[in-house]
């Protein structure tokens, strides 16, 4: 047992290795400016396909690496450190569940975007025999216009299920979000979708456990970002003098500083018991109440990233002064990634409400044991 969990481990740590300098070498400024204009980094994209990162959740019998979707997704603070401008959450996401059902023998050879219709879209799945219709619409669908696959998740009796798309049959409005990345509303006008297109999810049980599941992405994808914000912002720091000495012997940008690692740090905790949640409802095969902890927790990090990206943006650039707001800088491109995951399935004010509801659904009597207790 020892050496199986050793191997992984080692496995594991292979892997991240090889995605951080894989993303290092291949994400310069002129790529995500391109992609960003509207080219899609094709290379970059056969690159991770060719280490295999994109299928790195998904079961070795469909030619993935077979690692814990969890310890997988650990790869996404990478995306957010190196600004990379890819699907790689929705693919890993959806390589992963799809893999879960045995009758799946082929997974799509290219990026995957992920359509989560929200409580308040006019979207609609109905059976048909073996089949499904879809109408209606989902909006802000994240890299939808260069997937080569759309996955629509939809929820069923027997549980959620996984609709693949192509891209050609739906009636997609297409433009940016503020950080560049491709986004488009779709429109499905009675799509017909066949039995083969639709795959049973087991790990997951609700739309809410989905959606708690992608906040985790972006939630990792932010701590990653931040952990960058606050090591530009060190270097540059050290690096620009004023009055003769670099500007990181002031007290108030010390001050900055400080403040900008609590909020990094505080992100990557946050995260990281995300995952931990994760983790711990994944080993117990979809326990409800594991599951509804991972959600919390999720939904936990989700919140703390997205504040930590509001101040930790601001000061970072504070720190870089006139230079921070130039587009010749790389700053931006973390900035403008951090307010855009910001508010990608659930900004802070979705999942605090969604808790503050249920501490006051539970009862006076219930408030401190919930907030004391370990999660």
């Amino acid at each position: 047992m020892s050496n199986s969990v050793n191997a992984a481990a080692e496995a594991g740590r292979l892997i991240l290795d090889t995605a951080d300098r894989l993303l290092r070498e291949q994400c310069s400024k002129e790529l995500v400016d391109a992609a960003e204009a509207g080219t899609w980094p094709d290379s970059l994209w056969r690159t991770l396909m060719e280490t295999g990162l994109p299928w790195a959740a998904a079961p070795e019998r469909l030619g993935g690496a077979g690692l814990d979707l969890p310890d997988a997704l650990g790869l996404l603070r990478l995306v957010g450190s190196h600004a990379a401008p890819v699907p790689l959450a929705e693919t890993l996401v959806a390589t992963a569940l799809l893999g879960e059902d045995a009758a799946v023998t082929t997974l799509p050879a290219g990026p995957i975007s992920i359509a989560l219709p929200s409580a308040d879209s006019t979207f609609e799945a109905r059976r048909t025999g073996e089949g499904w219709r879809l109408d209606g619409s989902i909006a802000d669908v994240h890299f939808a216009n260069v997937a080569e696959v759309i996955l629509v998740v939809v929820a069923s009796p027997d549980g959620l299920v996984l609709l693949r798309v192509k891209p050609a049959d739906v009636a997609m409005n297409a433009g940016r979000n503020l950080a560049g990345e491709p986004v488009a509303d779709l429109d499905f006008a009675g799509i017909d979708i066949s039995a083969e297109q639709a795959t049973g999810v087991r790990s997951l049980q609700t739309l809410e456990q989905f959606l708690a599941l992608m906040a985790l992405t972006r939630a990792l994808m932010s701590a990653g970002g931040m952990q960058s914000l606050l090591d530009l912002s060190v270097g540059y720091a050290l690096e620009r003098k004023q009055f003769g000495r670099p500007i990181a012997q002031f007290q108030a940008v010390q001050q900055q500083l400080a403040v900008l690692a609590g909020e990094a740090a505080a992100a990557i905790r946050a995260a990281d018991a995300g995952l931990e949640a994760l983790a711990d409802a994944f080993a117990e095969d979809g326990d409800a109440g594991r599951l509804e902890a991972a959600v919390r927790a999720a939904g936990v990090a989700k919140s703390r990233a997205g504040e930590a990206a509001g101040r930790g943006a601001e000061i970072a650039h504070q720190v870089h002064g006139a230079m921070g707001f130039t587009y010749e800088h790389r700053l931006h491109h973390r900035t403008r990634r951090l307010w855009a995951w910001r508010d990608q399935y659930g900004s802070e004010t979705y999942w605090q409400s969604r808790f503050g509801r249920q501490l006051c659904a539970a009862g006076a009597d219930a408030l401190w044991d919930e907030l004391t207790r370990p999660h």
